[in-house]
């Protein structure tokens, strides 16, 4: 709902913006939004991100709504703003959840902007989300085979093996991908995989640890931190490594407490061994 303070706001930036003060516009909503959530004034914001070219600004925006598929005007502006950022790799996402193709046209970088994308993200040592985000600009064949380049480099840290799996997961990829994973290759299929967060072992050692610290929230927020780095270095392989959530759960929380990780102690051993290299 729009408070009448935004409203007076959301006057105030279309009298700037028609007097072509767009930096003064964008001021006035964002301080709407301070008000409170607001799809109207977010809309219009978006819509002046866009024009003002802060196409990112607008991205992460959007990228808020509780909304975004459901709401007609709101999916309509995401796609702009998919379109204005050439960001391909998320249409195709799209595409896929959706099961359908989308009626707006976006479309990659150019091929030469594309090289230099993946030449940069190789050489980061330390991906912040906006680098990373440059990679949804790429075309589907280069990003799979920059995807897979990656997942068998040893030298990648294991959140951009993640987020690149996660990537492969939401494109719905039907081919075989090779990934490593404490030093051995592995192999998965992205349209059979889960993303880590709903991946049903993850849900269960998680949970497992929930019921274990209950009584204990300092414990149980330092338990679930480890849980996601030790079951992030296994994905998207956990149904290998992890053969009963409950116990494996128990083992974590022994290894992290006595150094004993029970029948899990060499597995654990190579997780924190990769970690700390």
């Amino acid at each position: 709902m729009t408070t009448l303070s935004q409203k007076n706001l959301i006057k105030l930036a279309k009298k700037d913006q028609d007097q072509g003060n767009i930096d003064s516009a964008i001021q006035n909503l964002e301080e709407a939004l301070n008000d409170g959530h607001s799809t109207e004034v977010v809309l219009k914001l978006c819509e002046l991100y866009l024009l003002n070219k802060q196409e990112d600004q607008a991205y992460f925006l959007i990228k808020e709504e509780p909304d975004l598929f459901s709401n007609s005007h709101v999916f309509d502006e995401y796609l702009k703003i998919l379109q204005a950022n050439n960001f391909f790799i998320e249409a195709k996402e799209v595409e896929n959840l959706l099961n359908k193709k989308l009626e707006i046209e976006i479309i990659p970088v150019e091929t030469s902007r594309q090289f230099k994308i993946m030449q940069e993200i190789r050489n980061s040592t330390s991906l912040s989300q906006i680098e990373y985000l440059k990679l949804l600009k790429l075309d589907l064949n280069n990003f799979k085979n920059f995807a897979q380049s990656i997942l068998l480099d040893p030298s990648q840290n294991f959140a951009l093996r993640i987020a690149l799996c996660a990537d492969l997961v939401r494109l719905g990829i039907k081919d075989p991908m090779k990934v490593l994973i404490l030093g051995q290759e592995e192999e998965f299929i992205p349209a059979k995989a889960n993303l880590l967060e709903k991946d049903p072992l993850f849900k269960e050692v998680i949970s497992s640890l929930g019921d274990r610290f209950y009584h204990s929230p300092a414990q149980l927020g330092m338990m679930i931190g480890e849980a996601n780095l030790v079951l992030g270095n296994l994905y998207p392989r956990l149904d290998k490594y992890v053969d009963e959530p409950d116990s494996f759960a128990k083992d974590l929380a022994l290894y992290l407490q006595t150094n004993n990780g029970g029948s899990h102690q060499q597995l654990l051993e190579k997780v924190y061994a990769n970690l700390f290299k």
